[in-house]
């Protein structure tokens, strides 16, 4: 493959993610579960227990403080 048809399939691939994001998303998101097993779901989840570990930890802080 040379650089400009690299190029060439990169700038369709972008054209293509900005026209349709949902679709880009999901095949993107098959990928991701079928190669790693951790898909978005999983992310999520490991976000809100962190967002929530964080905010217990700072609410135990400012109990403790006051």
């Amino acid at each position: 493959m040379t650089k400009a048809h690299a190029r060439k399939n990169l700038s369709y691939l972008l054209r293509f993610a900005a026209r349709h994001p949902s679709k880009t998303l999901r095949r993107n998101h098959g990928k991701a579960i079928r190669y790693t097993g951790f898909g978005l779901g999983q992310f999520a989840g490991c976000g809100v227990f962190v967002i929530g570990v964080v905010g217990w930890l700072t609410f135990q802080y400012v109990v403790h403080l006051t």
